[in-house]
């Protein structure tokens, strides 16, 4: 129980009575324990209620109550679970159906002592006694379906917060109701000027602190969108590497116009996801037709060109151009969710469009680039994404709200993956006077026109393996190993059985190839060279 009563603790008690009922909280707590959260308890018991409210805090979903004969909150009893905000979300959803739903804060809104009246529940009776309510303030979005819990109440519906009071039969409730919608607005208001103070700490704090990385180096725009392009889904450190060879076989847009495939994605193996190198080379050709060979110099003719998106596009016309376009990348994403406590789910487009309006309304005429870099950097040595966030080292501590609030653990709040699929796949390796044998794959789908090591689906035995290999008129004379693999891909994971074997002869339905050249010439993803390691 000490956490839970250090967050009662942590309210901040703006009327006497909420005082009053805070200390007499945090004294039962002492005296009674955990045994406070069972209904059974002789003093009363702690009870949990979301006071919801929609996005635009105009209306309010409640429902009429059986026991209270009123129309209400939603709330219920702790039960013993400890995380009081966890069943104020739980009874919220179960009394009304409704399914997405989030806090707007992780602090108490509220602490009162509430009387209830003799009533029946199931068909027995219950006594007069005291809730010991801590309040939530929750989200939810309108245009969901709401339903009623006909055991405990009926006509859930959303009300507009200015007719609380004429639907509502418990004057004593009034009250409370029109302080959590004040308090509620008031906390909205807090994250909507939370934007408005980055600029004055980020950027002298970037100006210190940044990172020397190649990249940063110079503004030219085919380094610039080079790097973004390398380090989606690629940690900085491993692009460093890649970042310099590629710069010296392909210096400029007109090289990289015109390199042969083949060489293109040997430059990017070990990158992955390789439609990235693609595209590259296909906006390379449109800037060589469209804009003689000079990269363009706005955000729409940027945004246009093949495999940039929203962020590249903002990143590259704000850091080359000092054009005032947001870049929201995950590490935006991550710090803005906790400098304003936001426990919507990340991967929403309608969250990354609410962040990238915040920002885009306190963009700088002038260093914008390097405030889209300050963005960034912020998130990706500070508030950073695996672990606890250095708030110790962060710049923007006195008014981050997840900070304050003990809530930057929480954040931010990411819907489950989809769950990948396992795939098994023998893969053969095979080999003749010194060659290996290669095939390269179908123009579509995954790996797409990449070199490959012969493979099927499944797991084949070994004499199955020597079986397919004979079909495959390659004489195989010796079984030399067996090793097992796993590559994961972003929705497929491949558990790989690679099975070695010599041959005595090199069919032309493959190509033979010398290490060297698999080594220099052909691209064989990670998937595959991973079994030859």
């Amino acid at each position: 129980m000490a956490e839970l009563a250090e967050e009662i603790r942590a309210f901040e008690p703006l009327r006497e009575e909420e005082a009053r009922a805070r200390e007499q909280l945090l004294e039962l707590i002492a005296r009674y324990g955990e045994h406070l959260l069972d209904r059974d308890c002789e003093a009363g018991h702690i009870t949990c209620s979301g006071f919801i409210l929609s996005p635009d805090l105009e209306q309010t979903l409640m429902a009429y109550h059986l026991i209270y004969r009123s129309v209400g909150w939603t709330g219920g009893h702790a039960d013993g679970e400890k995380d009081l905000a966890g069943v104020a979300i739980r009874e919220a959803k179960e009394e009304t159906s409704v399914t997405q739903i989030y806090l707007l804060t992780r602090r108490i809104l509220s602490i009162d002592i509430l009387p209830v009246p003799p009533h029946e529940k199931h068909g027995k009776p219950v006594p007069a006694h005291l809730h010991y309510n801590v309040t939530y303030g929750l989200i939810a979005p309108v245009n969901q379906r709401i339903a009623d819990k006909p055991d405990e109440n009926h006509s859930v519906r959303w009300l507009p917060v200015g007719e609380i009071a004429a639907c509502c039969t418990e004057p004593h409730m009034i009250p409370i109701y029109t302080k959590l919608v004040g308090r509620m607005q008031d906390i909205a208001a807090e994250k909507s000027a939370v934007a408005g103070k980055l600029i004055s700490k980020l950027l002298p704090w970037y100006g210190g602190n940044h990172r020397d990385l190649p990249w940063r180096r110079d503004k030219e725009p085919y380094h610039i969108w080079l790097s973004e392009i390398m380090l989606q889904q690629t940690r900085v450190e491993a692009v460093k590497g890649y970042y310099a060879k590629f710069l010296a076989e392909l210096p400029d847009i007109p090289a990289l116009a015109t390199c042969a495939e083949e060489k293109l994605l040997k430059l990017w193996e070990g990158l992955g996801y390789y439609n990235r190198a693609r595209n590259l080379q296909k906006a390379a050709k449109q800037i060589m037709d469209e804009y003689g060979g000079t990269f363009p110099q706005t955000y729409a003719e940027i945004r246009r060109l093949s495999g940039i998106g929203d962020y590249t596009a903002g990143a590259i016309a704000s850091i080359c151009y000092d054009l005032p376009t947001p870049a929201v990348d995950g590490n935006v994403l991550r710090v803005m969710a906790r400098l304003t406590e936001d426990f919507r789910n990340i991967l929403d487009s309608a969250f990354k469009a609410d962040v990238t309006a915040q920002i885009a309304a306190v963009y700088p005429q002038k260093n914008a680039g390097d405030l889209t870099q300050a963005l960034i950097e912020i998130g990706a040595v500070v508030c950073i994404p695996n672990g606890a966030p250095r708030c110790g080292e962060c710049p923007l501590k006195p008014f981050c709200m997840a900070h304050r609030n003990g809530s930057t653990e929480l954040l931010p709040v990411r819907e489950k993956k989809t769950k990948r699929r396992t795939e098994q796949r023998t893969v053969l390796v095979l080999s003749c006077e010194g060659k290996y044998a290669v095939r390269k794959r179908p123009p579509k789908g995954l790996l797409a026109s990449l070199y490959e090591l012969p493979n099927v689906e499944g797991h084949l035995t070994a004499e199955e393996a020597v079986s397919l290999c004979s079909q495959w008129g390659t004489s195989p004379k010796e079984l030399q190993k067996t090793v097992e693999r796993r590559h994961i891909f972003t929705h497929i994971t491949w558990e790989m059985q690679g099975i070695f074997i010599e041959c005595a002869e090199m069919p032309p339905q493959f190509l033979w190839v010398t290490p060297e050249e698999l080594s220099q010439k052909y691209s064989l993803p990670t998937a595959f060279r991973c079994v030859l390691e």
